[in-house]
């Protein structure tokens, strides 16, 4: 067994999940590590969580499977233990040294705590470290990034949702609304933002935020209306010098929402 889990805190049928896997990629030369992530790598999964990983294949192997649209790993052979399975995904050695240089804050997160289970690669361990560390560089930019999108959509999309009674209008400026405040929260307590479903636990556990912060964003989001909207928007807003004033924001906004296809692909959702 790796000397590693051999001292960690990681549940047995875990561990004995994790060797089978070692084992099986050991005898694959286009496989060159394994790489133990989420909840079972940090000690804290349940009896039933599954095994988040990342593979780290050769470049060839890694196009090929790319070209497949076949990057994710699912298996449930070898986690011998009730409801048990793996859930990764294919990687190259190109894709951790950009995770580490400019990834994004779930990337980033999601390597937390990861453990390095097998290695074929020089110093991986030290590569892996990398990643999990909030981009310092990106802070006060974010603040003003994300403090336009809450100013924009609490403030006018949220009023003309609420005017036209437009039920989809409303629904998406208010989850915008909770995402974006999240993110501003998470900054200012240099946390990495995980993903939209660990993000409501992460910021309860964020050290530094507003008193009646948490309450008052489940009012919005159970109640959306003009009060409970403003409140929380204003909850926000009172909290720091984000450092943009609202009339900034309307172009901030603009350049990251609706011209934001000029130095690269549109995002997805403006396809």
């Amino acid at each position: 067994m790796n000397e590693y889990l051999k001292n960690s805190g990681i549940r047995e049928h875990h561990k004995k999940a994790i060797t089978y896997l070692i084992n099986r990629f050991q005898q694959d030369s286009d496989y060159l590590a394994v790489i133990i992530a989420g909840s079972v790598a940090k000690g804290l999964a349940r009896e039933d969580s599954d095994i988040d990983c990342y593979l780290v294949v050769e470049d060839k192997h890694f196009e090929e499977r790319k070209q497949r649209d076949h990057l994710f790993y699912y298996e449930e052979e070898g986690c011998e233990y009730k409801g048990g399975y793996y859930d990764g995904k294919i990687i190259n050695y190109a894709f951790l040294r950009a995770a580490a240089e400019r990834g994004s804050e779930p990337t980033r997160a999601s390597f937390e705590g990861a453990l390095v289970a097998f290695s074929r690669i020089p110093e991986l361990t030290e590569l892996v470290s990398r990643i999990a560390v909030y981009p310092e560089s990106n802070r006060e930019r974010n603040f003003s990034d994300f403090f336009a999108q809450v100013e924009l959509y609490g403030g006018y999309f949220a009023d003309r949702a609420l005017t036209l009674n437009n039920a989809y209008l409303l629904s998406h400026a208010v989850s915008q609304v909770a995402l974006f405040a999240g993110r501003l929260i998470l900054a200012y307590n240099r946390i990495l933002f995980p993903c939209h479903k660990s993000m409501m636990i992460t910021l309860e556990k964020a050290p530094k935020k507003p008193d009646s912060y948490m309450k008052l964003q489940e009012l919005m989001l159970r109640n959306p209306n003009k009060e409970t909207i403003s409140a929380f928007v204003e909850c926000v807003r009172s909290f720091h010098d984000w450092g943009i004033t609202p009339y900034e924001a309307v172009s901030r906004f603009i350049v990251n929402n609706e011209w934001n296809w000029l130095d690269h692909e549109p995002p997805i959702s403006d396809r």
